[in-house]
């Protein structure tokens, strides 16, 4: 059976005529859409300067480490998907796809700046940003995706050439040990484990997707989610415990982290193999599967037109406009997912596909 390749966040205009696996297209939905959701807390509202309390702050606290798993997620995928990638000229062309929407992206948002938020700075120089991935202020995650594309033939060499499962089990205990552990323990001025290859945790993301690939792991519904609940829940409670009058204390850490991975992996886990029947709940998760590279790279225009209109008009504090999540997020993501459609169909339009091929 064939299934569907990818860069993770897929980019309009590839065909979608394989035989999709769903559970896969149902992680990338949901990823792109956690990544929206955590602009709310992280980027966008007061939330990490906020004083803790309350049930509403609660809540908040609670969901933000399942939202920041969006970007493990899609480093996860990449490591399922493109096991098999081995280093040729039809390969490295697959750049484009992401380099094209990246260009496309970038100078529309470029003309945004200028003449909607009216920075002032040249049209060259913003075009400068287009070069160190700063014209969308979220192209980062593009800058850390090229050089695992750019990688990832020769990881899969280092993965394979790995003898043994228990063997492969220790080499991602040992990324893990290496990226992760240090998030938790080399915090708030101290520094008690190595920490110099902690930016390195796109790599334990990549090597356990392989690894998920290969031996195809499960986990029961109600221990999966019971762990995940349970590691959401540990900065609210711990802060409601302990800290009074103060921000939130992150004492779980971030995404890439020891509760971050572990949520991440499980939640990966409790939905690749899954599936739905109904044609088109498939044909939506499909379809926003297929345009999660554009939708990432345009929701900065709709977060930078939807907040500030919002927070002019109705923010009094967190706790009150946590509320508006509910309105906000799901006005990005679709905004974002009608301007991804767009650009799809330009592109078809006017034939740029073909220049990659």
């Amino acid at each position: 059976m064939k299934t569907q390749t990818s860069v993770t966040l897929r980019g309009g205009g590839q065909k979608a005529c394989q035989t999709r696996i769903l559970g896969l297209d149902i992680i990338r939905s949901l990823a792109i859409l956690f990544v929206i959701a955590g602009h709310f807390f992280v980027l966008h509202t007061p939330f990490r300067s906020t004083n803790f309390g309350g049930f509403s702050l609660f809540v908040q606290a609670g969901v933000i480490p399942l939202f920041q798993t969006g970007v493990p997620l899609f480093i996860m995928l990449t490591g399922y998907l493109n096991i098999n990638k081995v280093s040729s000229k039809k390969y490295y062309r697959g750049i484009w796809k992401v380099l094209i929407a990246y260009i496309f992206f970038s100078i529309l948002t470029i003309v945004f700046r200028k003449y909607y938020l009216h920075e002032e700075l040249s049209l060259f120089k913003l075009g400068l940003k287009i070069f160190d991935f700063s014209a969308i202020p979220y192209a980062w995650y593009i800058e850390m995706w090229i050089g695992l594309f750019l990688f990832t033939p020769f990881l899969n060499l280092l993965y394979k050439a790995i003898p043994t499962q228990k063997q492969k089990i220790v080499w991602i205990g040992i990324l893990f040990t290496m990226t992760a552990i240090p998030d938790l323990f080399n915090r708030y001025g101290f520094h008690l484990v190595p920490g110099f290859w902690q930016i390195c945790f796109p790599l334990m993301f990549f090597f356990i997707g392989s690894y998920i690939k290969e031996y195809q792991p499960k986990i029961r519904l109600l221990y999966g989610w019971g762990i995940i609940m349970i590691c959401c829940l540990i900065n609210p409670i711990f802060n409601m415990l302990f800290i009074h009058n103060h921000s939130l204390i992150q004492i779980a850490g971030g995404s890439s982290g020891v509760f971050g991975t572990i949520i991440a992996v499980i939640f990966f886990l409790l939905v690749y193999q899954r599936d739905i029947h109904v044609p088109l709940i498939r044909k939506v998760f499909t379809k926003v599967s297929l345009l999660s590279l554009d939708i990432y790279l345009c929701c900065y225009i709709f977060d930078a037109i939807y907040y500030p209109w919002f927070k002019e008009h109705y923010f009094i504090n967190q706790s009150q406009f946590g509320i508006f999540f509910f309105v906000i997020v799901p006005l990005v993501f679709i905004s974002s997912l009608i301007l991804a459609q767009v650009k799809e169909w330009l592109f078809k339009i006017f034939k740029v596909n073909h220049l990659w091929i």
